[in-house]
């Protein structure tokens, strides 16, 4: 039987894993396909394929720079999943159409005060999160609204900053209209945060976050009051379609790399609202 196999890096966030490589079964077995699984630490990508000489395709979730260079010569065809890598084939988020996403929701509702909170430095930003700061700002810019440096809030990519962007937001004199918050962890943090502190959403700022569920677990988001509106992407199809591309490969019915952007997708909840509907506590 052909076999497919799902290469994952131990220190990879999981970020949309699950859900990736469930839909990847199935299309492995609906096309008389076996799928194996494989994980690797960071820069072995090359010794750990060595142990598997008898797959027909790659599917990969998190290689590093060494590893793509790797999978640029490797001889069977191979796809990087959740991340955009030129000369590679690939299936990934639109990160920026997903900051698009958000700002359109936000800007939509009337919003023109929008803030952004993300992961990272804002000297050197990843081309992951930065792209959905690039297509947020750019979106509220084009629209007449520019977002100013203090509405603009970044850290560590965990709970600890959400609170301290909540905390900013806080001590300013009012707060925006509107904030995106990229991170899950983060989003959750500043939202239970402002929540604590009185803060009510979406009455006095519309909160919009991201979410990744798995599989048939309840999002996180499901579980804030109010429910947290957010953005996300269809995290099923980088399974897929990585697995149909890597089955048409092997199968010589491919005619060239697949490089697909997955669109932002926007999931309703109810953080955020029409600023023309915000009802008065006075």
């Amino acid at each position: 039987m052909a076999e497919i196999g799902v290469f994952y890096r131990k220190e990879f966030d999981p970020g949309a894993y699950t859900v990736a490589l469930y839909h990847a079964q199935i299309t492995a077995a609906k096309s008389g396909f076996r799928l194996s699984l494989h994980t690797f630490e960071g820069g072995t990508l090359a010794e750990s394929s060595q142990q598997a000489p008898y797959i027909d395709g790659m599917l990969t979730f998190g290689p590093e720079p060494i590893d793509i260079e790797f999978l640029r010569v490797y001889e069977r065809p191979s796809v990087i999943c959740e991340r955009v890598v030129p000369g590679c084939a690939y299936v990934a988020p639109d990160n920026f159409d997903m900051g698009r996403t958000a700002a359109n929701h936000l800007l939509m509702l009337n919003h023109k005060r929008l803030a952004v909170a993300l992961p990272g430095d804002p000297a050197n930003l990843d081309s992951y999160h930065g792209s959905r700061f690039d297509g947020f700002i750019e979106t509220a810019k084009d629209y007449g609204h520019p977002i100013k440096n203090k509405d603009q809030h970044f850290g560590a990519k965990e709970a600890a900053t959400g609170i301290t962007v909540a905390k900013a937001l806080l001590a300013q004199s009012d707060l925006p209209d509107a904030i995106y918050v990229q991170n899950l962890p983060m989003a959750l943090a500043a939202f239970h945060t402002l929540v604590s502190a009185g803060v009510e959403i979406p009455n006095d700022i519309s909160f919009l976050g991201t979410t990744f569920a798995q599989l048939n677990s309840p999002s996180a988001t499901d579980h804030t009051t109010p429910p947290l509106t957010s953005i996300t992407f269809h995290k099923e199809e980088m399974g897929r379609q990585g697995v149909a591309y890597l089955i048409s490969a092997a199968e010589g019915r491919a005619k060239c790399p697949i490089e697909t952007l997955l669109p932002g997708v926007l999931v309703a909840g109810a953080s955020t609202a029409s600023s023309d509907l915000v009802i008065s506590t006075n």
